[in-house]
């Protein structure tokens, strides 16, 4: 198998690019990258991914690329692939795009609450986050996403799109931390969209089974 996908299942960016692997029929090797266990800082990982984050590829004759958009956008590229999921018309992609970059500095965001009101405490990791800053960053971006859905019932129209396969991921790791959704009846009903492709599912049942772990663990 030539393409190799290096992830940690905790991770949105990898599960985003996982389910859209998957959904496109990629065939492909997952070798996990345990961020808690900080393989990512190991010297062998970083000469595949200087940044030393997840995910990151492997590609035929030993091409590497990380950042989980300009994966999926380069295995669209390279395999040719025609999808309604990044289209080939400009305008179509580039809404697509233009969204894809909000997504590091506003969806985004959502990750940031999640990590230090659970998974940093359970594995005795000290931050200096604010959880209160954070909590009104996440319902910022939360807004947007509930407005956008009032007359839409995807990111970028009427079609799903790599935007909320990736908002999706992102948004799943609040949803395990019992945030009250019921605010937000758009972004429910979007998810239920998005959940009707059985790929997303498949790629958060790991995650769940660790987030579940990860709750079960005593505080030392």
């Amino acid at each position: 198998m030539s393409l190799k996908l290096y992830i940690d299942w905790l991770s949105q960016p990898s599960r985003f690019v996982s389910i859209v692997l998957n959904i496109l029929k990629i065939q492909h090797e997952v070798v996990e990258i345990r961020i808690a266990e900080g393989k990512q800082r190991t010297p062998e990982y970083a000469k595949i991914n200087p940044y030393r984050k997840v995910p990151a590829i492997v590609d035929k004759d030993g091409y590497q690329l990380a950042e989980s958009h300009a994966i999926i956008k380069y295995i669209i590229k390279s395999r040719n692939i025609k999808t309604t999921l990044y289209p080939d018309n400009p305008q179509e992609s580039a809404k697509i795009d233009e969204y894809l970059d909000y997504h590091h500095t506003g969806t985004r965001k959502l990750s940031q609450y999640f990590f230090n009101l659970i998974v940093a405490p359970k594995l005795g990791i000290e931050t200096t986050v604010n959880l209160e800053q954070a909590k009104k960053e996440a319902i910022l971006a939360l807004k947007f996403l509930e407005t956008k859905f009032s007359t839409q019932d995807y990111i970028c129209g009427k079609e799903i799109s790599l935007a909320d396969i990736s908002a999706y991921c992102e948004i799943m790791q609040l949803h395990m931390v019992n945030w009250e959704f019921q605010k937000y009846p758009n972004i429910l009903s979007w998810m239920k969209r998005v959940e009707q492709i059985k790929e997303v599912n498949q790629g958060h049942e790991v995650f769940l089974k660790i987030v579940q772990k990860i709750r079960n663990k005593p505080k030392l």
